[in-house]
């Protein structure tokens, strides 16, 4: 039947369920037809039934090429905490390098892999914490997790995936263990002010928050976060010097980028904690971004830019930086998880567009960074309402504009709150029957009440797990390279503001993202002067009938769609073109 006299289409929420939140884990695609799109990544069209509608919801049935670009799926790894490979009790990059299949295997026509194509790995450099943001060498891979050899042994395999790395790179502040420090504390004890001194922040008598006391005559020095991480003076050209080398060091070994660390604490005024000097910080992060990109051209930077104030997230693009964290949709009180719970989408979709003006406003080239949460908040789990909220919330960020981050573990559902740090930094979870590789103590971390209801191996076997959706949507992501590259413009469909969605056009080739986060059905009417639909890219169900309470009706999950018409059953994401 041709697309011109589509009929309608009525799947039973027993077909749906089988089909659409069946698996197809660890099978190969054999059956797709290429064909290529105007952008840089080459997709080939879903295979579909006779009605339109792809098999599966176009998971197993759509390959895709591998990015090129800057636009990627990333994946935060906290390396102390990921897997263990040689028995000591704490992660280590051989271990990340053992699970990188678990990521991305490097065949885009399997699906028993995640599909991620980014890694961004808190800090790896030598520190005396378990955490690493305070760097004593920043030359070299902290012994807990291995060496420098191990190290480029996981940028090869990761790139023979086609996985990007970023590292982060902390330029706030070193530790005070670190050689700078101490050469400075021997110039100052000798009545000199203007070497190693320049590097960091010295007054005397500047007894206030934020400062700790040198020992050495009335000198204090500025310590933000902690007295034992001395804020660097990124304004001080030795010291800028010094860093450039440690950039090109990385970059030259084949790192894809960085993370910069607390940005928005580069400079304050006066040395006032919490008073940021923005401008201050801003040129402190073009001079980095410039200099990095002499070293490698397609460099990839994101920021750290905790603000409460999304104005002052966007402000920061002035400074070229590729991403910043966008503070404003994460943990429980961000964006996402608020329209999720009031079941807004046409709110959210207008969200999406305001916010992408905003920022590149700014800086054309903006890519904005999402995520749900990370090393430093409270988990995901902790905070939705239930797993069908959660699985929206998953596509409400990742089937949207920019490059997402995962946190490790939000796939299978990994608990934790926040303070203290430890607690949402727990060891991955990798087998419920083989403690192999699982990091059980985080240093000064509280003891978790129970195990893990949920490891990876249970995860990978459940067809209807929290992972299987990540892995849906993570597809239907890189299958449509339009939905994270595009220009897009906010759609409502109707006075039901449960159901809306963007179009999103990148090089003349446009799709559509509709999500109805209601819990009914939604019959949409999507207009024809805004976006003509030929094909149904793919879709994914959020429900989880787990969350049905007794004497619930059965799920719905019947699509109809004909045209410009769509019926759309209660939790889903679809995408259209």
């Amino acid at each position: 039947m041709s697309k011109s006299k589509l009929g309608v289409l009525l799947l039973t929420a027993s077909l749906l369920c089988t089909a659409v939140l069946g698996g197809c884990g660890g099978k190969k695609n054999n059956d797709t037809t290429p064909s290529t799109t105007s952008s840089n990544v080459s997709t080939v069209s879903a295979a579909s039934n006779s009605e339109g509608v792809p098999e599966d919801g176009g998971f197993k049935t759509v390959a895709y090429e591998q990015s090129k670009d800057k636009y990627r799926t990333f994946y935060e790894i906290f390396p102390y905490s990921f897997y263990d490979s040689n028995g000591d009790g704490v992660g280590d990059i051989n271990g990340i390098t053992q699970k990188l299949d678990y990521l991305n295997d490097g065949d885009t026509k399997t699906t028993d892999d995640l599909g991620i194509d980014g890694i961004w790995l808190t800090p790896v450099m030598q520190s005396p914490t378990y955490h690493k943001y305070d760097v004593v060498d920043y030359y070299t891979v902290d012994k807990q997790f291995g060496t420098n050899e191990d190290f480029k042994k996981f940028l090869e395999e990761a790139h023979k995936r086609g996985i990007n790395v970023i590292i982060d790179l902390v330029v706030n502040h070193s530790s005070s263990q670190h050689e700078w420090f101490k050469k400075a504390l021997e110039e100052l004890a000798q009545g000199k002010t203007d070497g190693y001194a320049q590097y960091y922040h010295f007054e005397e008598n500047k007894n206030i928050d934020g400062w700790t006391k040198a020992g050495v005559g009335d000198w204090y020095y500025e310590s933000d976060f902690w007295s034992e991480m001395p804020d660097l003076n990124l304004k001080n050209p030795a010291l800028r010097a010094e860093l450039e080398k440690i950039v090109k060091y990385w970059l030259d070994m084949g790192v894809d980028g960085f993370r910069l660390d607390a940005v928005m604490w580069f400079e304050s005024i006066d040395g006032v904690k919490g008073r940021h000097d923005h401008e201050g910080s801003i040129e402190d992060l073009k001079w980095l971004y410039d200099y990095a990109k002499t070293v490698k051209e397609d460099v990839y930077m994101v920021g750290e830019c905790w603000a409460d104030s999304p104005a002052t997230i966007a402000d920061y693009y002035k400074s070229g930086l590729d991403s910043l964290f966008n503070f404003s949709v994460q943990g429980s009180s961000g964006k996402i998880n608020s329209y999720v719970n009031s079941s807004d989408a046409s709110a959210y979709v207008q969200y999406l567009e305001n916010w992408q003006k905003q920022i590149s406003e700014r800086n054309a080239a903006a890519i904005d960074a999402k995520f749900l949460s990370n090393h430093d908040t409270v988990r995901s789990s902790e905070f939705m309402i239930n797993n069908s909220r959660q699985r929206l919330a998953a596509a409400m960020y990742i089937l949207a504009p920019g490059n997402p981050y995962i946190y490790y573990g939000e796939e299978i559902g990994m608990e934790g709150t926040n303070p203290p740090d430890q607690d949402v930094r727990r060891g991955m979870y990798w087998s419920a029957d083989d403690d192999k590789g699982y990091v059980k103590r985080i240093p000064d971390a509280p003891s978790p009440d129970e195990e893990p209801s949920v490891s990876v191996e249970s995860a990978l076997k459940d067809d209807n797990s929290l992972m299987s959706y990540y892995k849906r949507i993570i597809a239907l992501r890189n299958q449509n390279p339009e939905i994270a590259r595009g220009t897009i413009k906010a759609v409502t469909l109707g006075d039901n503001s449960a159901a809306a969605g963007f179009v999103s056009t990148y090089k003349d080739s446009s799709v559509m993202v509709v999500y109805n986060l209601g819990d009914e059905p939604a019959a949409v009417n999507i207009p024809a002067d805004t976006f003509k639909v030929n094909e149904m890219r793919g879709y994914v169900l959020a429900h989880d009938t787990k969350d049905d309470k007794a004497g619930a009706p059965a799920y719905d999950a019947s699509i109809k769609w004909e045209g410009q018409s769509l019926t759309m059953p209660a939790h889903s994401v679809f995408v259209l073109k």
